[in-house]
């Protein structure tokens, strides 16, 4: 009885880290219309305040297999997956006005622009272009 309890709550752990994983996962076209209209294949910011650690997380990830995307607002308690969350990056990114050749202070103060967090603690970009090798850029204030 015992082994067969630990079966089914292994199955049904199983079943639910799956369900959580998918949660992030946009459509296809979605991510290639990223790729297309920005240039940008991989997308990650994390920005901390005097205030709060990871006050504002963000991520979009183009791959063929899976595309996701997040987005976490501590302070405004705005966390958002998938395609809410692609849809408010694509409006950041739009903002931002960025491509592969920006100089790396100029994305870093485009991207706290864009996201409104000017008075920063510390920022870290993680950005892919596609066809350019990935920049990781951190800053601290």
């Amino acid at each position: 009885m015992r082994k067969l309890t630990f079966i089914i709550s292994l199955v049904l752990i199983s079943i639910v880290l799956t369900a959580c994983s998918n949660q992030n996962l946009i459509p296809e076209k979605e991510a290639e219309n990223v790729v297309d209209t920005y240039g940008i294949t991989s997308f990650s910011v994390t920005i901390d305040t005097k205030e709060q650690s990871g006050a504002l997380s963000a991520s979009f990830t183009e791959k063929k297999e899976r595309s996701e995307a997040e987005y976490s607002h501590k302070k405004d308690e705005v966390h958002l997956h998938g395609e809410k969350a692609m849809s408010k990056l694509m409006d950041i990114l739009e903002k931002m006005d960025i491509d592969s050749e920006t100089e790396e202070t100029e994305l870093i103060k485009k991207t706290a622009d864009a996201f409104g967090f000017n008075d920063f603690k510390q920022i870290k970009i993680e950005i892919t272009f596609k066809g350019y090798d990935g920049k990781e850029i951190m800053m601290s204030k």
